[in-house]
């Protein structure tokens, strides 16, 4: 084999190992991003109200039922909501009213809610727009309640 087609042959090899390192590698890699999804700082630091998006968060929050397991200040079927947004980040919430399930499997913080209160959170099937306006309530209702 000629020095050119051996060192070709070794870049592919090199290349295909390290793509083999940047992701898509399954749960280990699901686990490490779910693991970070609440660092940095909490929506309560990172985020500024919109009134107008935190009422549109209210009546979702309603329409959809959250009441049905969520609420503020008390504990229900489902975590009691008040101060969230201190705890948690934007990320973290986002991706826990939009996916669950994923959550379940892949964060620490669900799982570990999980066994505190054994009811898995319904998916509702929240839109991005759905997820920014609920983030905004519970920011809101955050804020009032310091």
């Amino acid at each position: 084999m000629k020095r050119s087609t051996i060192t070709t042959a070794a870049a592919l090899l090199l290349l295909l190992a390290l793509a083999g390192c940047q992701g898509g590698g399954g749960k280990e890699d699901a686990k490490a991003t779910a693991a970070g999804l609440n660092d940095g700082p909490k929506a309560a630091e990172s985020l500024t109200l919109d009134e107008g998006l935190a009422s549109w968060g209210e009546q979702i929050f309603k329409d959809k039922a959250c009441v049905t397991c969520h609420a503020l200040g008390e504990r229900k079927q489902g975590p009691d909501l008040a101060g969230v947004a201190d705890r948690r980040t934007e990320r973290w919430l986002k991706r826990q009213i939009m996916d669950p399930e994923w959550m379940l499997k892949n964060d620490p913080i669900a799982r570990g809610l999980m066994a505190e209160y054994a009811l898995q959170m319904a998916n509702q099937q929240v839109k991005d727009a759905e997820a920014n306006a609920l983030v905004q309530y519970l920011l809101r209702e955050t804020l009032a309640g310091r």
